[in-house]
This record gives structure tokens, sequence and C-alpha cells, in this order.
């Protein structure tokens, strides 16, 4: 009996129903069905082996990455045990008009500290000692409410905007009452039916953590929603006995 009961009790996480840790200083259960790249704090960096046995995991742990996919048009998160949702997902999520976002989240030592965001937006905005595709200026008119920043000038090899580059970024940017940038936005300006936006946030006060969220510049218009239905779903994995 002592043999099995050991057996049982190593395999434990191996059948759990979730991820357990400490997520921007706050405890959390991240069911196995939803999250995806699960890390914590001191794993091997991807394709390194693991040094000595796999840590317990506790509500101390640190986890500083995952990733989740959800559909912000209805607020659902992919169960990939639901196979008619994950057939949904497998047949929108490429659409350039897909109501599908991808999200990764950052914590642990992976976090960026608060001010992160402003920190990344304004080292982008402000950049002059950079290649004229990577300099920015900013646009007379705001778009869906944020702030809007483009390459001025032209490319002379080529005789076309350097915003018509294509390594170029529009990048789009909420600032909160004192001038912080709270919401930055980078959106390929690539003439193909899904140019991608990656739209970035922080979670503070409530979780030391950073959000990124990926999804088509089709959907810009719908940051706000998206970023509203993110938020909540990462909120939703807090302990709650």
């Amino acid at each position: 009996m002592m043999v099995i009961f050991t057996l049982i009790t190593s395999c434990s996480d191996l059948f759990s129903e979730n991820y357990i840790g400490d997520l921007g200083g706050v405890p959390v259960d991240l069911t196995k069905n939803l999250v995806h790249l699960v890390e914590y704090n001191g794993d091997p960096a991807w394709g390194k082996k693991r040094e000595g046995p796999k840590p317990t995991r506790s509500y101390d742990s640190k986890i500083n990455s995952f990733g989740f996919d959800v559909r912000y048009t209805d607020n659902t998160i992919l169960d990939k045990s639901d196979k008619s949702l994950k057939r949904a997902y497998d047949e929108e999520k490429n659409l350039g008009n897909s109501p599908w976002v991808s999200v990764n989240v950052t914590s642990g030592d992976r976090y960026h500290g608060a001010g992160g965001i402003h920190r990344m937006g304004d080292g982008t905005i402000s950049a002059s000692d950079v290649n004229p595709v990577y300099r920015y200026e900013q646009l007379d008119n705001n778009q869906y409410g944020l702030e809007v920043y483009a390459q001025p000038g032209i490319d002379p090899k080529t005789n076309k905007p350097w915003r018509e580059d294509s390594d170029a970024e529009d990048v789009f940017i909420q600032r909160d009452k004192m001038g912080q940038i709270i919401t930055y936005i980078k959106c390929s300006n690539r003439d193909v039916p899904s140019p991608p936006c990656q739209h970035l946030f922080d979670l503070e006060p409530q979780m030391a953590l950073d959000l990124s969220v990926q999804y088509s510049r089709h959907k810009l218009a719908d940051w706000q929603q998206i970023e509203q239905v993110v938020r909540q779903q990462v909120l939703n994995f807090r302990k709650t006995s």
C-alpha cells in the first residue's frame, strides 16, 4: 500500500486540473485546458534540460509566462477539451476578421516593472538614432481614440514613403491623465489579408504583469473591447477558495 500511495502522490501533478502559483503577487489557478506554455521562475530556457527534480508547485511558486486564446466578441476562452469550440477556433483563427485573439502573459522575473509599457512605447516613438523605418512622428489626427505615429519622409532608394516599407509599423498610443503611456499598439502596414497587431498593456495595480495581445489590424477599432475582455480573463484566474 505504501508503494501505491507514493506512486499516486508523485504523479499528482500529472493528473491535476490546474497549474497553481503566484501570478503578479496574486495566487492563481490556471486550468490546464485553457492555458499553454506555463513557465515558472527558475525553469530551464527553451531547449535546455532541467537539472535536478521538477519542483513541487505551490501558491508561492512565481509564474513568469503563459498563453491563452480568447474569442473577444463573446468573451469565450478557448477550452482545448471542447471539440466544437476547438473546431471553430481552427476554422477562424487565420481569417482577417477572426474574432480570436492570442494572449501572452509575462510576470515574475519577466515582468518589465511598473511603468514598463510607458518606457517601451516612449522608447519607440522617441528613437532618433535608428534606421528611418523605425523613426516616428505623430500624425495630426487620432484614430479610434488613440494617438497615431508613423514614419515621416521618403526612402531615397525606392522613392516611396518610409511608411510603405515592408518593415514599417504604425504605432498607436493611449495615455493616462499624467501623460504616461498605458496602451501601446504596433500594427504592420503590409498589404496582406491579416496584417498583425501587437497590443501591450499591464494589469497594475491589481496584478504585477504585462499582457501582449496579437490580432489582425482589421480589428484595431475594437481595441478597447479586446483589452477589457483580456483583462477580465486574467483576473478570472485568481484563486477563489
